[in-house]
């Protein structure tokens, strides 16, 4: 009885530990895009950059869109997978695949 008693305790304490070892964290599969611009770049501080961002698969609707001025960077937080990018700026578009992986920063230079 006393057996029983004592495994039955040792038994939930280890569930009770091995389930409090679990971050949120390891269920988030995130990762940054990062577009920057290079000195090359001729693009003005008061023109319009839109960078939107589509599924590989599906180019016809765009999943996220963000508007800037100028060439300051500009980051995505996206979840992981296989994206195209498009760049606007200037009357100039620019298209770019790329794969998100958790953790990492992908960066495109444009």
């Amino acid at each position: 009885m006393k057996k029983s008693i004592i495994s039955s305790i040792l038994l939930m304490g280890m569930l009770l530990f091995g389930s409090s070892c679990v971050n949120d964290d390891d269920f988030i599969q995130e990762g940054v895009l990062k577009v920057t611009f290079s000195n090359t770049t001729n693009i003005k501080n008061d023109t319009k950059v839109v960078v939107d961002v589509m599924d590989i698969a599906d180019r016809e609707h765009v999943i996220f869109t963000k508007e800037t001025v100028g060439n300051r960077p500009v980051e995505i937080t996206l979840n992981t997978g296989n994206y195209l990018v498009r760049v606007m700026a200037d009357g100039h578009t620019t298209l770019r695949a790329f794969q998100i992986q958790k953790d990492k920063v992908y960066e495109i230079s444009i």
